[in-house]
């Protein structure tokens, strides 16, 4: 009955409020009330359909990223999977593998040299071990050793591995590590029966990490994947590997969407999941994208949504504008104002009165416009300071010109001042300079001889008679391409070991020939020569130099690891030598011409 009444007392309340509003404001209300509501779902509607397309097209371009990258891991594998069964491509290393009877020394080392020459025909590779499971005998290398070795012990971890290996249809098993490195398995048998004989254990690099952080690098997206026993074997957030517990909970209370994508919370953040599969190794390849950052994506359409939801509505409220003069003036003066912001203005702002609502429209107004304004300011800052780093970087890079003008201008007051001799050092000497500053690879031959040629002339001036230098040099080579810096190594290399200290001079010749699409560089000296103990061990300088990749210093084992570096065709350089009598050095170079 209480309740009737006072629905009774606000129906009569409403009516009177309503017989004394004009009609005009009841229109308005009713009208902006309306116009709200359908801008109000429009903009909801958009939003939201736009927002899970985006997630629809995150989905598709990361479905099919994932699906690309696992068959490279795919490949990769069976890559790995080739290399490991190679022992079974040798006859002898077969009977070793399978042999019960204890291993003799020949046998031994026979295993190793070719467990060498496996290892080097792979660079992705820190750790190669084969484990003879009838021997109990691991042959390989390690990170912590520099020759392959065999040693009566199992490497850590290999029984489970076998174990792992035998149940795995790939014969393979990959395990984590404390480090972005994939320890991979695979097992050695014999066809019949299935019967393990032996295990390989390798130690990746990080390239395919890498590739992953690389192609996964932004927006805060983790990538990881999983082997076929669901173990996380690599994921790119060092925190969640570290606790995979987290992550793994986390997968296992998944939840799907209603528009049928998944989503898993982790460290308080949402994530959008995509997962891909292989069919033949059973490794699981996982994304978490995070939907703070789908929302980011479409956070400029979301402003473009709402303020086309704004424009509908002001569109609205301009034609009650126009049928009730009150509100006429404020609005054009309104619209005037954001003319004139949207052609560059963002210094003027408006002060519009008439009603409650237009007097709040004007204040968010000004308040969207100086925010704009204050937001175009910082970024031309940004600009202006990403400028002056340039400049400064620059600025960095003159230096050695710098150096190379002074030198010049200092050779030039020399010739002023009658000096020709000082005048030709320093023009040689800055020449040498400039030829060095350059960032070439490959010079044209007579390039590098007139290199040669300034400093021989400077090394003349120190040695005068003990230093004799004489070139002939194949005017059909003069064109061709050679390493940069390569025939002043081996001059240079004559002039400090070559000369006796039992003779007064030291005479260096350098010729050069084109013979059957090939240049052939010597420099030769009357030099002390080279020991032979003193040649093989430098020959080995350069196997070094060439397998281990550590092309510091200048010298002969630098410029033979520069040939075989830049070079695909055959290449190479050879000393021929007497001691106390010459030192021949031949390079046999690829003609190539500019």
């Amino acid at each position: 009955m209480r309740k009737h009444i006072l629905i009774k007392r606000a129906k009569t309340h409403i009516k009177s409020l309503l017989n004394r509003t004009p009609l005009w404001m009841q229109l308005t209300v009713f009208m902006i009330l309306v116009a709200t509501v359908i801008a109000g779902y429009l903009i909801s509607k958009d939003y939201t359909s736009t927002r899970n397309l985006t997630i629809e097209n995150q989905l598709d371009t990361t479905e099919k990223i994932l699906n690309l990258e696992l068959e490279n891991l795919d490949t990769y594998l069976m890559e790995l999977a080739n290399f490991c069964i190679q022992p079974y491509y040798d006859s002898r290393f077969t009977r070793i593998v399978e042999q019960n009877a204890p291993l003799n020394a020949d046998q031994i080392s026979y295993a190793k040299q070719q467990m060498f020459y496996y290892y080097y025909t792979r660079n992705d590779i820190h750790d190669y071990e084969l484990y003879l499971l009838h021997q109990d005998l691991s042959i390989g290398r390690t990170s912590g050793q520099q020759h392959i070795i065999a040693r009566k012990s199992a490497p850590e971890g290999v029984w489970e591995a076998l174990a792992e290996c035998e149940a795995s249809p790939m014969n393979h098993s990959i395990c984590p590590s404390d480090s972005t490195n994939l320890i991979y398995y695979h097992s050695l048998f014999q066809v019949k029966g299935k019967v393990s004989q032996a295990i390989v254990r390798l130690e990746l690099d990080d390239t395919y990490a890498g590739q992953l952080l690389e192609n996964h690098a932004t927006h805060g997206e983790i990538v990881f994947f999983l082997n076929d026993r669901g173990e996380i074997i690599f994921c790119n957030r060092s925190e969640l590997s570290a606790s995979g517990e987290e992550l793994l909970q986390a997968l296992s209370h998944r939840e799907t969407n209603r528009n049928g994508y998944e989503t898993i919370d982790l460290s308080g953040r949402t994530y959008l999941l995509v997962e891909s599969e292989s069919k033949s190794s059973g490794i699981r390849l996982l994304s978490l994208t995070p939907l703070s950052y789908i929302d980011s994506q479409i956070g400029q359409l979301q402003k473009s949504v709402l303020l086309s939801g704004i424009v509908v509505w002001l569109l609205t409220v301009v034609l009650i504008y126009m049928l009730l003069r009150l509100l006429t003036i404020p609005l054009r003066t309104l619209s005037a104002q954001m003319q004139k912001t949207g052609e560059g203005d963002f210094r003027s702002r408006v002060d519009v009165e008439g009603s409650i609502e237009i007097r709040k429209l004007s204040e968010s107004f000004n308040s969207m416009v100086a925010h704009i304004d204050q937001l175009i300011r910082r970024t031309y800052v940004a600009e202006l300071s990403e400028k002056d780093a340039r400049l400064a970087a620059l600025e960095a890079q003159l230096n050695p010109h710098f150096l190379y003008n002074t030198l010049q201008a200092i050779s030039t007051e020399a010739l002023v001042n009658d000096q020709p001799q000082i005048h030709r050092m320093i023009t040689s000497l800055a020449s040498n300079l400039r030829y060095t500053i350059k960032s070439d690879t490959l010079v044209p031959l007579k390039r590098e001889m007139s290199y040669v040629n300034d400093y021989i002339f400077l090394q003349k001036i120190r040695m005068d008679e003990a230093l004799e230098f004489h070139s002939d040099i194949d005017p059909a080579t003069e064109d061709c391409l050679i390493p940069k810096i390569s025939i002043q190594t081996l001059v240079e290399n004559s002039i400090i070991h070559g000369k006796s200290d039992k003779a007064d001079a030291i005479t260096v010749t350098v010729s050069s020939q084109y013979s059957d699409s090939t240049v052939i560089i010597t420099v030769r000296d009357n030099g002390c020569g080279i020991a032979p103990e003193q040649l093989e061990k430098l020959y080995a300088d350069f196997d070094l130099q060439k397998n281990t990749g550590k092309n510091g210093g200048i010298g002969l084992a630098n410029l033979h690891s520069r040939i075989g570096i830049l070079y695909d065709k055959p290449a190479s350089m050879e000393i021929h030598t007497r001691e106390t009598e010459y030192t021949e050095i031949i390079l046999t170079l690829p003609a190539t011409r500019e």
